[in-house]
């Protein structure tokens, strides 16, 4: 069936134009996907495939999804986003390409690099009140994670409702420059960065 799908996908392409083609699928609670192939905006030059990872304490919520990527995401392409405290990881990977049907197949994550790299941020988190939470000690950050970060305001986790959040811990540089979240929405809200301290 897939197989009949793509070669639907392949005729309506080459009938249609030079416009991009790329799978478009999104999947809250699994690690991969799979939908239809849809023609993209002719401004649009890539396709993407990416995985958000949302984890609270042992609650993982994971976002598969594959799309035509906007014009304005491009700048994305070969970040890394990722945020931690002691108690919550956000995580962003994804795959950039430009060919027809270059995003198909599995959602790949490259392996989360969990060495301490000689910085420290405060640490605290609560998703019961945006007001700025207190901070209860300090959390090594690792990788590429070169910045504090406080975020504070209501936010929506995919399959949840709405809910109050405040946080300050370690993050890297992409996340902060970019604040990229394919899955998880936030509405009014107070993000600041700042190098994190050496140890």
């Amino acid at each position: 069936m897939r197989a009949f799908l793509a070669a639907v996908a392949m005729l309506q392409a080459l009938m249609t134009g030079d416009c991009l083609m790329c799978e478009r699928c999104l999947a809250t609670g699994s690690s991969q996907c799979s939908g239809i192939f849809k023609q993209c905006p002719p401004d649009v030059t890539h396709c993407i495939k990416g995985l958000e990872n949302y984890t609270v304490g042992g609650n993982v919520v994971l976002t598969a999804y594959k799309d035509c990527l906007n014009a304005f995401e491009k700048v994305a392409c070969g970040r890394e986003f990722f945020l931690h405290t002691s108690l919550m990881l956000y995580r962003v990977t994804r795959t950039c390409c430009d060919s027809d049907f270059c995003n198909t197949g599995d959602v790949e994550v490259p392996a989360l690099d969990k060495t301490p790299n000689g910085y420290k941020c405060k640490d605290c988190f609560t998703d019961q009140s945006s007001d700025s939470c207190t901070s209860h000690g300090e959390i090594q950050c690792t990788g590429k994670q070169n910045n504090c970060v406080s975020f504070s305001g209501p936010a929506s986790i995919p399959g949840e409702t709405s809910k109050q959040f405040s946080m300050a811990g370690c993050a890297s540089q992409d996340y902060c420059e970019l604040f990229y979240l394919p899955g998880v929405q936030v509405y009014s809200y107070n993000l600041q960065c700042s190098p994190a301290e050496k140890l």
